[in-house]
């Protein structure tokens, strides 16, 4: 019985990013506007425009190539899609292991795989901001280091 719990547990924690990222992931396939103008500020050091002092010292980092943007966009949504593919699957298959229907050894591989793409998701945001100056902006980096402990957290729950 404790084990069923734990995989309901583990599925849930799986089902909850699942959800949260899929609404981000079909925004920015339906409306790609909305974000994709705020990665291109993000490459364009635009948090940096009232830090001329800064900017001098680290423009050389800055992109504004169009197609770049595009094609950079275009893999953050991908990482996001795959995420949130593994996210949904491996609530499934937790959910499917308390049940007695699957193993619970390989659901909690898969939802320890999902998490993982999860964090790496809002880590590689870190590091991009940390690159680009990204956390000099009013706003921060406060969702992606959010989402980042949200994923560790449930990671360690997920590894019992």
């Amino acid at each position: 019985m404790t084990e069923q719990v734990l995989d309901i547990v583990r599925a849930l924690l799986c089902l909850m990013p699942a959800a949260w990222l899929t609404m981000g992931v079909l925004d920015n396939i339906l409306h790609p506007s909305i974000n994709r103008g705020d990665v291109a500020r993000v490459l364009r050091l635009g948090a940096l425009e009232e830090y001329p002092e800064v900017y001098a010292l680290v423009s050389h980092r800055r992109i504004d190539n169009p197609v770049v943007v595009t094609w950079l966009f275009r893999l953050i949504v991908l990482a996001e899609l795959i995420a949130t593919i593994l996210l949904w699957l491996a609530t499934l298959a937790l959910f499917a292991a308390a049940f007695g229907r699957i193993d619970s050894d390989p659901a909690r591989a898969l939802g320890l795989a999902a998490m993982m793409a999860f964090i790496g998701v809002w880590a590689a945001f870190l590091v991009g901001g940390q690159w680009f100056y990204y956390w000099y902006a009013p706003l921060g980096q406060a969702t992606h280091l959010m989402a980042t402990i949200w994923g560790i957290a449930s990671l360690a729950v997920l590894a019992q």
